[in-house]
C-alpha cells in the first residue's frame, strides 16, 4: 500500500486512492474533512484546525492524545494549486523543541483508478525526527485512504 524511500533530510510517502484527485485535495483543505479523517481513537484526534487557504495563508491544527495531552501543529501555505498540489511549512509542539520548521508538499497525480498521492516532508535534522515523521506520515495517508474509501467521505450536507 505504502512505498516509502528516504532521501538525506527528506521522506517521501506514497499511496493510490481510488478517489479522483479533486476529492482528495478537498479532504486535505477541508478543516471538517481533516478533522474527520486525521487521527483515530488508538493514537490522537484533532479537535480545531484553522485555515486560510492561499499562498502566505496561516494554517493551525490543534487536538488531544489518547492520554488527554494537548498538541498543535501549524504552518503556512507555500503552495496551492487544486487539485495537484498542496504545499506548506510543518512546525509541531511535541517531542524536542526548538526545531526547524519543516516542509511538506502533497502532489496529487490522476491515475486510471483514481489519484497517486506523493508527500515529501523535508528539512529534517535528526535521524530519528524523520523516521517518526515517516512512520506518522504512513499512518495518516492509511487514514485519508480509509476515509476517501467510504461511500459519504467529502459529501456536503
Amino acid at each position: 500500500m505504502n512505498d516509502t524511500m528516504h532521501i538525506n533530510d527528506t521522506i517521501v510517502v506514497e499511496i493510490d486512492i481510488d478517489a479522483p484527485p479533486e476529492r482528495v485535495f478537498q479532504a486535505w483543505i477541508d478543516p471538517r474533512q481533516r478533522l474527520a479523517w486525521w487521527g483515530d481513537d488508538a493514537t490522537y484526534r484533532g479537535t480545531k484546525m484553522e485555515s486560510d487557504l492561499r499562498v502566505g495563508g496561516k494554517w493551525r491544527t490543534e487536538g488531544k492524545s489518547t492520554q488527554g495531552k494537548p498538541f498543535s501543529v501549524s504552518g503556512q501555505y507555500t503552495r496551492v494549486e487544486p487539485p495537484t498540489a498542496l504545499g506548506f511549512t510543518w512546525n509541531h509542539d511535541w517531542g524536542q523543541s526548538g526545531l526547524p520548521e519543516t516542509h511538506v508538499l502533497i502532489e496529487l497525480t490522476p491515475t486510471s483508478s483514481g489519484t497517486h498521492v506523493t508527500l515529501t516532508h523535508s528539512g529534517f535534522t535528526s535521524t530519528s525526527e524523520r523516521d517518526d515523521h515517516n512512520r506518522g506520515w504512513q499512518r495518516v495517508l492509511g487514514w485519508l485512504h480509509s476515509y476517501l474509501g467510504r461511500p459519504e467521505a467529502g459529501t456536503r450536507d
